[in-house]
């Protein structure tokens, strides 16, 4: 028992879940606040009776394009998916696994070729 555990939590295993779980969510992050960049901006006020006609400073005011709950719902789910999308690159890329040597080239000689039996031959 203590062996399985000794092999199922390896430091190796442990360091990769952090980069591999650190790296998806960073990139999920990223593209759910690319969502919120995209859909709001930011404008002048414009002269009213809260800035006195213009003779107090002007402030910035961050206008929405969509809805804020549909904001909220468009960078939740589209930072989800890539965040899962790129967790199942990772876990099936060969080359990601081949940089820090957990996964072995076999020599071109070393590879059996398949070759085709025809029935009845």
């Amino acid at each position: 028992m203590r062996e399985f555990i000794r092999n199922t939590f390896s430091r190796r295993k442990l360091q990769q879940l952090c980069v591999n779980t650190a790296l998806s969510n960073f990139v999920g992050y990223a593209a759910g606040s690319l969502v919120m960049v995209l859909t709001t901006y930011h404008s002048v006020e414009r002269r009213a009776l809260k800035n006195l006609f213009g003779i107090l400073p002007r402030k910035e005011v961050v206008v929405h394009r969509l809805p804020e709950w549909l904001e909220w719902t468009l960078a939740l789910l589209l930072g989800y998916l890539v965040m899962e999308l790129v967790r199942h690159i990772i876990q099936g890329n060969r080359y990601l696994r081949l940089i820090d040597g957990s996964g072995r080239v076999m020599p071109p000689g070393d590879c059996k070729q398949r070759t085709r039996t025809t029935a009845g031959s």
